[in-house]
């Protein structure tokens, strides 16, 4: 197995064990529901880069997928997700807009600066036509939609907790 596999099953392991250690058990169902909802996002967009020829994906953990599925199982469906959860489930609750931009920029700049990373000194990730700041502006603006979902999601399950 080359080095790019292990790092893949690297993010994947390091995905899991921050779910089990930073997601409290009475959010667990919160988690989850960000995991998929981000998901129904990264999933269509993903497909659309690979498609555009903006970005590659030379080697995936599993390549016979990549015959159907050519965007990144692991960076899409692991650890975007998992960063999404982190990102809503410690979200400030009082934070001013300067606050809030920073704290977006936080999140989507921890996920650039590892794709960039990931793109120069591996063959995971290939830049054909695609930028890192695509990906800050891409990340922030999925966090953007992801968290307002979340926050829309949340007061509704309030709502039908107080009703029974």
């Amino acid at each position: 197995m080359n080095m790019e596999r292990w790092i893949l099953i690297g993010i994947i392991a390091i995905s899991i064990l921050a779910l089990f250690f930073l997601v409290p058990k009475n959010k667990a169902r919160e988690a989850w529901m960000i995991f998929l909802s981000l998901q129904i996002i990264t999933w269509p967009a993903g497909l659309l880069a690979v498609e555009w020829n903006m970005i590659d994906y030379p080697i995936q953990l599993f390549s016979f997928a990549n015959e159907f599925n050519r965007s990144s199982f692991t960076f899409e469906f692991f650890l975007f997700p998992v960063t999404a959860i982190m990102f809503n489930l410690y979200y400030p609750k009082k934070i001013k807009k300067t606050g809030t931009f920073f704290y977006y920029f936080l999140f989507a700049g921890f996920f650039t600066c590892l794709e960039v990373i990931i793109e120069r000194h591996t063959e995971l990730v290939n830049y054909i036509s695609w930028h890192g700041s695509y990906t800050l502006i891409t990340v922030m603006v999925t966090l953007f939609l992801n968290h307002t979902y979340y926050h829309w999601f949340k007061k509704g399950v309030k709502g039908t907790e107080t009703n029974e």
